[in-house]
């Protein structure tokens, strides 16, 4: 479901997916492991999640190669399994010849697995709200030539927005920076950018694009408090 945002003061529309109470709950059930257990969830991510040979995610079936995954993976396999058991987002469960087939819940669940950076846009996400910000995960901006541009987090303080992309992939570069500057050029609000990335991307021109960078490094607590402190010196900043 998609709904619709519009302010009398924006030359633009705002559109975000919703999630239903089912989607809502694994997603606070899943951020509290990624917060809690980081070691846990990393090596779930780059070991079994990115490895296509033992974990294939698509049109809500998770395929997972039992066989293939050694003792210590399996155990953060199991985590992530039990949080999806616990919350009713497996509907179906086939094991056939060292493979766990699992249909899941929805295709949003499908997704936060199948997009591996999904999981960093949720907890951006989260991460806002708790500083006390309202935030979209998924926003679409949709702008006075009709062009739509997808934004991984939007921050809506009604006179000023945030636009926040989140990379866990080195698979990025000035384009995707290009993209945001020349959003913030098409819209009659006071913005601010920022990349969120959890690897790669050191070697990006921000200052040209005057977008800034903060590092995930697997702290929840640590990035939310840099997160804070970049939002704060900015809405302070605009009173200068």
């Amino acid at each position: 479901m998609i709904y619709l945002e519009a302010r009398a003061d924006y030359d633009f529309l705002l559109y975000y997916y919703s999630l239903d109470q089912n989607e809502e709950r694994f997603i606070r059930e899943i951020l509290k492991l990624i917060i809690n257990y980081p070691i846990v969830w990393y090596n779930f991510l780059e070991n079994i999640l990115k490895n296509k040979v033992m974990i294939n995610v698509k049109n809500g079936v998770m395929i997972v190669s039992l066989e293939l995954l050694p003792p210590k993976q399996k155990r953060c396999f199991d985590c992530v399994y039990g949080c999806l058991k616990e919350n009713n987002m497996i509907v179906k469960t086939i094991e056939k010849k060292g493979f766990l087939i699992l249909y899941l819940y929805s295709q949003k669940i499908s997704d936060f697995f199948e997009n591996s950076g999904f999981w960093l846009e949720y907890l951006t996400a989260e991460a806002c709200r708790e500083i006390g910000l309202t935030a979209y995960r998924g926003a679409l901006i949709k702008t006075r030539d009709q062009n739509i541009q997808e934004i991984d987090v939007l921050i809506d303080l009604h006179t000023l927005v945030f636009f926040i992309e989140c990379k866990d992939t080195c698979n990025y570069g000035n384009d995707d920076l290009k993209k945001m500057s020349d959003l913030r050029k098409k819209i009659n609000v006071c913005s601010f950018a920022l990349m969120v990335c959890s690897k790669g991307g050191l070697d990006l021109d921000y200052q040209k694009y005057e977008i800034d960078l903060i590092r995930y490094r697997h702290n929840y607590y640590i990035f939310k408090n840099e997160l804070k402190e970049l939002i704060t010196k900015k809405i302070v900043g605009l009173s200068f």
